[in-house]
């Protein structure tokens, strides 16, 4: 894949995300008519005699407004079913935070919490700032519950909207309707990327903005055990990379456009973990963090392609399960009857070897057993099938046995022989006597 490939690929995300769009892009039927998603709203509250920390949930919807007139937005409002669920109205002039959800609202799920500022007022261009009272933020993050994507979207409601529109507050932090824009996103598709050895991956992660900024990217891989390793910081002010990690690269002509993705070639087994985009825009930051799982498929050889034997002799059938990753292969021999529709019998008394890692990580081991030839066998056939994760049908090696009995032939040389051996013994004991003999002198 080249350069302008992996370019086409990055900037996809961003086609769209940079502008905003009327109403609500693709999704579910009941989406667009309703134009509502059921979200969970999160907060916190401590317990005052325990001090412990009790998480909260509540239903709630987002709405986001429309392409239609100001009097159907008035009616759709008036009209609202008043079941006493809160709802995050989303103005029309915000970001268009679901065009990314473009599947049935059943395959998302939507967090809502409160963005908390230690009460300093966040500087936000066409926002008014005032010194007695603070707006109110809140993070919005919409998944696809099949982790195809993911979208982080910051809304926020002046103190001016909170007094026009408030109508009570069914719990502390959320009234009944919150009137909110959203003014930054980031999304980054799918959460979980996996690879082969060898290959480039391309972590794509885009972002948007209700007005021209300069952003700071930061790509951070975070490994299992807790470490960390700096990939690519990108800084807006500078326009300049101020660091670039091996094999990392970024579309720097497209970060303008709101693409932000992470390309990194010639994948290792060390790039295995969880890597955070993090694009932040004024004192906000928004984060999205992608799984890179490495999955090499095995290579299974059978030591013998088709088997001839004579009733009653052994053979070792042997089964190499070699090169895989991560560390969770299953292989069984199986023995399929001639002319049997039935499911295979598993092989009894079948053994393992030790796993054996080779120096690029992945792992081999071997499954055998030793098979005793019957003319109940002949023309059956023994089956290796190995199961890995990054198969989507397991992986089959069979051999066709051919057992055939003593021959009749074989039976007389055989007798023949023991009877040729029979003579010379005795005529070797008979010599040994007679030289034995005393003599008459």
């Amino acid at each position: 894949m080249n350069y302008r490939t992996y370019l086409v690929a990055g900037c996809f995300l961003c086609i769209g995300i940079a502008k905003n769009l009327n109403g609500i892009a693709t999704a579910g039927s009941s989406f667009r008519k309703s134009r509502q998603l059921a979200c969970v709203f999160e907060t916190s509250k401590i317990i005052p005699l325990t001090k412990e920390l009790e998480i909260i949930r509540l239903n709630v919807r987002l709405l986001l407004s429309g392409t239609e007139s100001e009097e159907a937005r008035r009616s759709h409002s008036e009209n609202h079913p008043q079941d006493n669920i809160p709802s995050f109205f989303v103005k029309e002039s915000s970001l268009d935070i679901l065009q990314h959800a473009n599947e049935d609202i059943n395959t998302l799920d939507c967090r809502i919490s409160a963005y908390f500022t230690a009460n300093t007022q966040i500087i936000w261009p066409g926002r008014e700032i005032r010194a007695s009272s603070l707006d109110s933020w809140f993070i919005c993050t919409i998944k696809h519950t099949a982790e195809k994507y993911m979208t982080t979207a910051f809304l926020v409601q002046t103190h001016k909207e909170n007094e026009n529109h408030s109508q009570g507050q069914l719990s502390p932090g959320i009234a009944e309707q919150s009137h909110v824009s959203a003014v930054f996103l980031v999304h980054t598709r799918p959460s979980v990327v996996r690879s082969a050895l060898s290959k480039d991956v391309l972590f794509d992660c885009a972002f948007s903005i209700d007005h021209q900024a300069d952003v700071t990217i930061q790509w951070v891989l975070h490994r299992k055990g807790g470490h960390k390793k700096l990939m690519f910081t990108y800084n807006g002010s500078s326009k300049q990379v101020e660091h670039m990690a091996d094999r990392a690269e970024m579309f720097l002509e497209e970060i303008p456009k709101g693409n932000a993705s992470l390309l990194l070639r010639n994948v290792e087994m060390r790039d295995e973990g969880t890597y955070s985009c993090s694009v932040s825009v004024s004192s906000l930051t928004g984060e999205q963090a992608i799984q890179l799982q490495i999955e090499e498929k095995p290579t299974v050889i059978v030591n013998v392609n088709s088997l001839s034997l004579v009733e009653g002799e052994q053979y070792k059938l042997i089964c190499d399960i070699r090169n895989y990753y991560p560390l969770d292969a299953q292989a069984q021999w199986l023995r399929e009857l001639k002319g049997s529709r039935k499911v295979p019998d598993v092989v009894k008394n079948v053994l393992s070897s030790n796993h054996r890692q080779s120096s690029n990580g992945t792992y081999s081991f071997s499954r055998y057993f030793l098979l005793t030839a019957s003319l109940e066998d002949n023309e059956h056939t023994y089956t290796c099938r190995v199961d890995h994760q990054s198969l989507q049908a397991p992986i089959r090696r069979s051999v066709i046995v051919q057992v055939r009995g003593t021959s009749i032939i074989w039976v007389l040389l055989l007798l023949l022989g023991l009877s040729v051996c029979l003579a010379v013994v005795l005529h070797y004991f008979y010599k040994v006597k007679s030289t034995a003999k005393p003599k008459p002198y």
